[in-house]
């Protein structure tokens, strides 16, 4: 048993050619492996349920249209390991298209490391690849369902809490490398993300809206 379980999600609308090119890749991963079917329209309870498979002491999860680079999950063991406050660590990620070839796009790499309004202003700081200590993220999977489809961005909001006093040694851990090729396609279940999904997700963090809470992260950090 490896000390990571790392969930995927299936759906029918991916290339099968991708889903077995995402299973090559955890292969050679130390991760224990838990495919199950997504759910169309309820990321959130399918999330949670992937989450709560196996025993080991890390989770994860991929998406099986993305790849998964050599060493990544490693390198994130490594952080949490190092940096035994933090409640996650994350690597980077590349956009491509559909053929793996790169976007004009830089790699969201943030080499300066964790910062509290960037989480909250801007998807893609907390995004690529996160190993999350499963204490962390167990309690949280009921509320979680209720979060509605931005329920990632919420798990993260919800383990950090920027908009509230912390101590950076219990922020999370970026690696500074690209842990993921992140495919662009029009079946991105990303772009059908709306901002009431995002406000329906700051509601279950006690807020009245996404803009309300990165306000309150704002005044936070002054």
């Amino acid at each position: 048993m490896n000390l990571i379980d790392c969930h995927v999600l299936t759906l029918p609308r991916f290339d099968p050619r991708w889903m077995e090119e995402m299973r090559g890749d955890l292969d050679a991963q130390p991760v224990n492996q838990h495919w199950l079917p997504g759910i169309d329209g309820q990321l959130a309870e399918a999330r949670a349920r992937g989450f709560a498979l196996g025993t080991a002491p890390f989770v994860s999860s991929a998406d099986p249209d993305d790849r998964i680079l050599p060493g990544t999950f490693a390198a994130l063991l490594k952080a949490l390991h190092d940096n035994p406050d933090a409640p996650f660590a994350w690597a980077g990620e590349q956009m491509v298209n559909a053929n793996l070839k790169d976007w004009p796009i830089r790699a969201h790499v943030w080499t300066r490391g964790y910062d509290p309004l960037l989480h909250v202003c801007r998807g893609t700081h907390v995004h690529g690849v996160k190993l999350y200590r499963r204490d962390c993220v167990m309690p949280l999977l009921d509320a979680m369902r209720q979060s509605g489809q931005a329920c990632e961005f919420f798990l993260d909001l919800a383990i950090v809490k920027p908009f509230a006093p912390l101590q950076p040694s219990a922020w999370p851990v970026h690696v500074p490398m690209v842990g993921r090729l992140w495919r662009q396609h029009d079946c991105n279940g990303y772009r059908e993300f709306t901002k009431t999904d995002f406000d329906r997700a700051a509601q279950v963090l006690g807020f009245a809206s996404m803009d309300a809470l990165r306000e309150a992260t704002r005044l936070n950090c002054i």
